[in-house]
C-alpha cells in the first residue's frame, strides 16, 4: 500500500534501537558509577566515624585499665608498708627515745637492713617530728635525701605514696610512701618497677603523673611539667576513675586518677585513628571498582539479550516495508518476548488483512488517495493514481511530485497554488474544485478535499487528500448552464432551469461532501405594488428583487423565478457560505428599496424559507417543497423575516 514506509540501507528502525541500546548502556553505568561512589562515600564517613569511636574507646580503657594496675600496685606497696611497721623491732624502735648504741636502735637498723638487702626496699628512714633523722638505711644515707622522703607530711596516720626523687635529670627514681608510726614518722622507699610496667605493657604512649608534677613516660624516665604533658597536667584536677578525654596539639589522649594524687595518661596522634581505616578504605575502593567493572559487563550483556528480540521485529518490519508481506517474527521462546512476538505477529496479520481490504476498495474507486508528509517532505499516492494521470514522479519528494507538478487549467490555476501554498499552514483546499490535464491531454474536473492531522502541539504533520473525477456532473452543469432559459423579464434561470440545476446540485453533493441550501423568496404584498402604483412599477419591483438576490450570493449560488413573486435561490457550500447571512442580507437591502420611474422611493419587504440539504435521498420537489413551508411559516408570523424547516 502507498503508505508503507520506503526501504532505505540506514532504515530509522535500526537506528532508533541502537540508541535505546546506547541510552540503557549509559543509563546503567551511570547508575552503577553513582552507586558505588554513594556506597564508598558511605562507608568512608562509616569507616571514619567507626575508626574515631574505635580509638577513642581504646586510649579511654587502656587508661582506664592502667589505672587500675597502678592502683593495684600502690595497694600492694600499703600492704607491704602495712606489714614492715608491725614488725616488733619496728614497733619498739618507734615506742621510745633510742640512742643508736642502744639495742632497740640496732634492732631496728637489722631489721631495716634485711629487708634492704632483700630487695623488699631500697631506703628506710625514721624521723621525728622535727624532722630530725633517727634511724636510716638503704643505698643513699645522706641527711639531704633522706629529708627528701620527708619533703610530705603524713595526716591522721594516713600513708602518702610520692615520688623520692624529683631531680628529673635522674632516670633511676623510686616511690616512697611513709606515715606516722607510734612517736615517729617512718618512711620507706620502694623500687619503682611496678610503674615501669603499667608504662611498657601499654601499645600507645603511656605516661604516670606523681603528686608532685613528676612525669614518669617509657624507658622510666622523668619530665617535667612545662614539656608536652602540660595539657594533661593542667586537667589532674578535673580528672576522676572516669577517663577524661584531653586534647593536645596533634594529640589525642585520656587520664584516669588512680587516687592518692597519682594518674595514669594514655596519648596517640589522632592521625593514628584513620590509618586503619584509610587502608581498609582502599581495600574497599578496589573491590568495588572491581565489582563495578564485573556488574557493567553483566548489564551490557543483559541489554543485548534484552534488546535483540526487538531487532527480530524491526527486522521483520523492515522486511514488510519491502513487500514481503509473509515476513513474521520468530516466536523464540514461551516467555514475554514470545508473547510479545505472537502479539506482533497478529498485528501484522490484521494491518495485512486490512491493507488488503482498502487496497481492494481504492482500486474499485475512481477516487485517487494521497498522503503528504510534512516531516520529510514526501508524497504517495494510491495505485489508481496511474489510471487517471500519465505524469511520473521521479521521487517521493513533493518537488518531484503530482501535486506541484500537474498540469491546471489556465482559469484555475491562481486558486489551485493559492489553496496548495495554504496546506502546509493548516488551511485545508478553500474552492476545491479544479480543471487538470489527464492521462489523454484533456482537462477534466476535479474535487479535491483534504484534512489536516496535527501533533500534540497542533502543528501540522501530516495531509491526507482525495482527488475525485466530477467532470461529468460538472460538464452536465455547465451545458445546463449554457442551454439555460432565463426569465425575459428577471434575467435569472427560469422554473424549469433552475429546477435541473438544483438536481445537478443533488447528483454532486456526494462528491462534494458538503451541504447546500435552498431559499424560498416571496415577496410580501406585491399585489400593493400592481394597484397603488402600475404594473410597470410591479416589474421593477421583481427586476429590483432579482438583482439584489444575485447580488449577494455572487458565485457561491444560482438563482430562479419560480413563478409570479416567487424566487428559489441556490446555495452550494452552506458549511462555508452561511444562508441565514444572505438571507437577511437580502432583506436588508430590499428594505432600503429603489427610485421607481414614477419618482417615488419603494421599499421592498420578502419572506424567506430555507431549507438544508445534507445528502441525495430527496428529490428537487421535495427539497423546494421544504423551503416554500419554510417560507409560509414566516409569512404566517409576521412576513418580512427569514426561517429555517424545523425537522
Amino acid at each position: 500500500m502507498f503508505f508503507l514506509p520506503p526501504a532505505t540501507n540506514n532504515p530509522d528502525g535500526a537506528y532508533i534501537l541502537m540508541k535505546i541500546k546506547t541510552k540503557l548502556m549509559i543509563f546503567v553505568a551511570i547508575l552503577l558509577v553513582f552507586a558505588v561512589m554513594a556506597f564508598n562515600i558511605f562507608l568512608g564517613i562509616q569507616l571514619s566515624t567507626s575508626a574515631e569511636n574505635m580509638f577513642n574507646s581504646y586510649l579511654s580503657d587502656m587508661s582506664k585499665v592502667q589505672a587500675l594496675n597502678l592502683k593495684g600496685y600502690f595497694e600492694d606497696i600499703e600492704n607491704r608498708f602495712t606489714s614492715i611497721l608491725k614488725l616488733p623491732a619496728i614497733q619498739t624502735f618507734t615506742s621510745g627515745n633510742y640512742k643508736e648504741s642502744s639495742g632497740e636502735y640496732k634492732a631496728a637498723k637489722a631489721a631495716f637492713t634485711a629487708l634492704v638487702e632483700s630487695g623488699t626496699l631500697k631506703k628506710a628512714v625514721v624521723f621525728d617530728n622535727e624532722e630530725n633523722v633517727k634511724l636510716q638505711v638503704g643505698a643513699d644515707d645522706s641527711i639531704t635525701n633522706a629529708r627528701g622522703i620527708c619533703m610530705t607530711g603524713a595526716e591522721n596516720n594516713v600513708p602518702v605514696v610520692y615520688v623520692s626523687e624529683a631531680d628529673t635529670s635522674k632516670s633511676d627514681y623510686a616511690i616512697s610512701i611513709r606515715t606516722v608510726v607510734n612517736n615517729y614518722n617512718v618512711g620507706l622507699v620502694f623500687s619503682g618497677t611496678g610503674v615501669s610496667r603499667v608504662i611498657e605493657q601499654a601499645s600507645a604512649t603511656v605516661f604516670v603523673i606523681a603528686p608532685d608534677g613528676v612525669v614518669i613516660t617509657e624507658g622510666n624516665s622523668m619530665a617535667n611539667s612545662t614539656g608536652q604533658y602540660k595539657a594533661y597536667l593542667e586537667q589532674c584536677g578535673n580528672a576522676s576513675d572516669t577517663p577524661l578525654k584531653v586534647v593536645f596539639e596533634e594529640n589525642t589522649g585520656y587520664i584516669t586518677s588512680c587516687g592518692n594524687g597519682w594518674y595514669v595518661g594514655s596519648s596517640l596522634k589522632a592521625s593514628n585513628a584513620f590509618v586503619n581505616s584509610g587502608s581498609a578504605a582502599g581495600s574497599v575502593t578496589g573491590i568495588s571498582v572491581t565489582l563495578l567493572v564485573v556488574f557493567l559487563v553483566v548489564a551490557i550483556i543483559l541489554i543485548i539479550t534484552v534488546t535483540k528480540p526487538f531487532y527480530k521485529i524491526e527486522e521483520t518490519l523492515l522486511k514488510i516495508s519491502r513487500g514481503d508481506h509473509e515476513a513474521r517474527v520468530e516466536i523464540m521462546s514461551k516467555n514475554e518476548y514470545g508473547e510479545i512476538a505472537r502479539v506482533f505477529n497478529d498485528i501484522v496479520d490484521e494491518i495485512i488483512v486490512s491493507e488488503a481490504r482498502y487496497r481492494t476498495i481504492i482500486e474499485m474507486s475512481d477516487n485517487i488517495i494521497f498522503d503528504w508528509n510534512l516531516n520529510n517532505n514526501e508524497v504517495a499516492f494510491s495505485n489508481n493514481f496511474n489510471k487517471k494521470f500519465s505524469y511520473r514522479a521521479p521521487s517521493d519528494h513533493f518537488s518531484d511530485s503530482f501535486l506541484l507538478k500537474c498540469k491546471v487549467h489556465p482559469e484555475d490555476v491562481d486558486r489551485y497554488r493559492e489553496d496548495l501554498e495554504k496546506l502546509p499552514k493548516g488551511v485545508n483546499f478553500k474552492h476545491n474544485e479544479y480543471r487538470i490535464k489527464n492521462i489523454y491531454g484533456d482537462y477534466i474536473w476535479v474535487l479535491i478535499r483534504t484534512a489536516t492531522i496535527c501533533d500534540k502541539d497542533g502543528n501540522p504533520v501530516k495531509i491526507v487528500g482525495v482527488i475525485v473525477d466530477i467532470d461529468r456532473a460538472k460538464k452536465s452543469e455547465n451545458i445546463l448552464t449554457a442551454r439555460a432559459s432565463f426569465d425575459s423579464l428577471t434575467g435569472v434561470y427560469n422554473r424549469e432551469t433552475i429546477e435541473s440545476a438544483i438536481n445537478n446540485e443533488i447528483e454532486l453533493i456526494a462528491a462534494r461532501k458538503n451541504e447546500f441550501a435552498i431559499l424560498f423568496v416571496d415577496i410580501d404584498d406585491f399585489k400593493f405594488f400592481n394597484d397603488q402604483y402600475s404594473h410597470a412599477t410591479g416589474d421593477q419591483v421583481l427586476r429590483f428583487t432579482a438583482t439584489t438576490i444575485k447580488n449577494a450570493i455572487g458565485d457561491y449560488g444560482m438563482a430562479g423565478r419560480y413563478g409570479g413573486d416567487e424566487f428559489i435561490v441556490c446555495i452550494k457550500d452552506a458549511d462555508n457560505n452561511d444562508p441565514a447571512l444572505i438571507a437577511e442580507q437580502i432583506l436588508n437591502t430590499l428594505k432600503e428599496g429603489f427610485e421607481s420611474d414614477s419618482g417615488d422611493r419603494l421599499s421592498v419587504n420578502v419572506s424567506i424559507g430555507i431549507s438544508i440539504i445534507k445528502d441525495n435521498t430527496k428529490r428537487v420537489e421535495e427539497i423546494i417543497g421544504m423551503a416554500d413551508d419554510a417560507m409560509y411559516k414566516i409569512k404566517k408570523s409576521g412576513k418580512s423575516n427569514f426561517g429555517f424547516l424545523e425537522s
